[in-house]
């Protein structure tokens, strides 16, 4: 999913500056009015500048360690004395809001939301900046309040009518509220503002898969205008010093925004620690926002991890160039903060997308993407830039988050009804998908069904959920809309339902793999478009072909059959972890090995091909 992190300013570089998404830290000195400057950074996006000389010591020391990704010693750093000291300083000094945006994107970063966003509020009290106002649209987007966010983005937007990014922001927060049209006509308003920036064009084409309407062909058209405006083939890297030994250690390089605490996680770690390394040396590029723990886990699994958040596409191009890589992997697509413009200068010979992205990346410097021939059968390929590589048992591998929350019998026996449940995001909620849950619970007589996303404790959201089951006749009562949950309250919310039920046509993938492990069995609609298979290519892997459904007459029906049916669901809820351990679609080791496989028979083609055209005497240059 696309949102607002993807939208931030770019460092202006500098030994002793830090360029911050809106504002700057520097060694200038006081400035006139004894604390900030405000300005334009690079694009003419608005910036802040700050003096570093007048930030108290211990602040500036705790914030460094946080934007650092060394969360726990920044935040050790500041004790609950030294934030008593800074209230009194900004108490008396109504200008000091240096201090103030600082501590409060101290917290931001950290994670700490509720208390950046005490800060944030108290800023906005001194200081009417549209810098402020988006800011408190990403903590209250965050908090799931998004009634408030686009309020705030709306202030924003007000001062700052041209500011692309507070215009695609307003549209992406429209999509998740449901109002899907009106989001995307503003995110094109944003593309048509700043027509050189692709991360608008990045984020159309995530939202374009929320309409309930899809549409493969114009989609890849879109897809492919993205890689021929943003990712022209004479960027591209032309020849390469890599040695064409099918057989030796190849160099394999990851490429992601996602290496922290991140869906695309759960199945991408399984991979990196089972890859064979007398086969693969394996390399990361992260370009990570805000460092945790998780990074700090994943940089040990690494044999190298190189830091790109603040390199220039160009630059870290020629990093991966320098490193030999061999073959490097996307993760993330057109999904927030990538760095597809690095592949755009194709540093590697051999370049594929994989996992974090639910569509083709539009690039010819993109050569292969890894798939399985359900979520991509082969009359699928016509809509993709890239080969399809098909991964024999499955794209995905699963690992199941590390909390020990059992598995409840089945919740029907207890209350006496059925109850249905899905935990996607608000935006893949669409009339489609609701009038076919309606109709579920038409047929199942006092059925109930329980949404869960972030921004379903906001009311005006809640509201639009309840008006679209009463359309097609269903009363409040029977749905209940949950809002965000601390990972262990979320893993137990599975414990109340009976039967999980996909979204359409953007089907779930990291929620179907959690309701399973959680013993809840989800019912998927079948499409043709890769992100409504997905469900089916978890479900075959699980032996659970009969919960995928191929038409809306055949998911309604499914779901009122095996409603019916308690006796078998009570069974399946038993035996649900022990199928997901004994299907594969845990086991780590073995999925490597497919993709190694996969990437040794692409490494040899190219081989091949090399080595045919040194025959040829044909000459090659490098754009360089």
């Amino acid at each position: 999913m696309c949102d607002e992190n993807i939208f931030k300013a770019e460092s202006k570089g500098g030994a002793k500056s830090e360029g911050l998404g809106g504002f700057e830290i520097n060694d200038r000195k006081a400035m006139k009015d004894g604390s900030v400057c405000f300005g334009r950074g690079r694009g003419g996006q608005p910036q802040l500048f700050i003096s570093r000389q007048n930030l108290p010591g211990f602040l500036l020391e705790s914030f460094e360690a946080v934007e650092a990704g060394r969360i726990e010693e920044g935040l050790g750093i500041l004790n609950d004395e030294m934030i008593a000291e800074i209230c009194e300083l900004v108490e008396k000094d109504k200008k000091r809001i240096d201090v103030i945006f600082v501590i409060a994107k101290l917290f931001y970063s950290a994670g700490r939301v509720d208390e950046a966003g005490q800060w944030y509020r108290k800023l906005a009290e001194r200081c009417e900046h549209p810098l402020v106002y988006n800011q408190l649209g990403n903590v209250c987007r965050q908090q799931g309040r998004l009634t408030e966010a686009i309020r705030y983005r709306r202030k924003a937007l007000k001062q700052d009518p041209d500011n692309a990014d507070y215009v695609a922001n307003l549209g992406v927060l429209k999509v998740l509220t449901g109002e899907v049209h009106e989001g995307l006509e503003r995110i094109q308003e944003a593309i048509a503002k700043a027509p050189r920036q692709g991360r608008f064009h990045s984020c159309l084409l995530i939202n374009l898969h929320y309409l309930s309407n899809l549409d493969m062909g114009l989609l890849f058209e879109e897809h492919k205008r993205f890689g021929r405006i943003y990712a022209p083939v004479g960027k591209s890297r032309l020849s390469f010093d890599n040695a064409p030994d099918a057989q030796r250690r190849l160099r394999v390089g990851y490429i992601s925004p996602d290496f922290r605490m991140h869906s695309v996680m759960y199945f991408f770690e399984p991979l990196l620690e089972n890859h064979d390394r007398r086969a693969l040396e394996v390399f990361a590029y992260g370009s990570v926002e805000i460092e945790d723990k998780v990074t700090g886990r994943l940089k040990s699994k690494f044999d190298h991890y190189r830091d790109i958040r603040r390199m220039a596409d160009k630059a870290a191009a020629n990093l991966i160039a320098d490193d030999k890589v061999d073959i490097l992997v996307d993760l993330s697509g057109h999904t927030a903060g990538n760095r597809l413009g690095v592949l755009a200068f194709k540093p590697a010979p051999i370049q594929v997308s994989y996992l974090g992205y639910p569509d083709t990346t539009g690039m010819e410097q993109v050569d292969y993407r890894l798939s399985d021939s359900i979520a991509d059968p082969l009359e699928s390929q016509q809509f993709y830039s890239e080969e399809l590589v098909y991964l024999p048992n499955g794209f995905l591998c699963y690992r199941p988050i590390d909390i020990d929350v059992p598995v409840s019998k089945l919740p029907s026996a207890e209350k006496g009804y059925m109850t249905f449940g899905s935990f996607n995001n608000s935006a893949k909620v669409n009339p489609l998908i609701v009038a076919l849950w309606a109709e579920v619970l038409r047929q199942i007589e006092d059925s109930r069904l329980i949404l869960k996303f972030n921004g379903g404790d906001d009311e005006l959201v809640r509201g639009r959920v309840f008006d679209l089951f009463k359309k097609y006749g269903i009363e409040a009562k029977r749905v209940e809309v949950v809002g965000w949950k601390r990972l262990d309250e979320h893993l137990k919310l599975y414990n109340e339902l009976d039967i999980g039920l996909d979204t359409y046509p953007y089907n779930g993938t990291t929620t179907t793999c959690e309701a399973a492990w959680m013993g809840v069995p989800t019912l998927s609609l079948a499409g043709k478009h890769h992100c409504s298979r997905v469900g089916r290519s978890i479900l075959n892997r699980l032996g659970l072909d009969f919960f995928s459904a191929s038409s809306p007459k055949e998911y309604v029906s499914k779901a009122c059959a095996l409603a019916k049916d308690t006796k078998a669901l009570a069974g399946i809820r038993a035996s649900m972890r022990e199928r997901m351990s004994c299907s594969g679609f845990c086991d780590g080791k073995r999925f490597a090995c497919q993709v190694e496989s996969a990437y040794r028979q692409i490494w040899r083609r190219w081989c091949e091909a090399e080595r045919a055209r040194e025959e040829s005497g044909e000459q090659v240059f490098s754009s360089d």
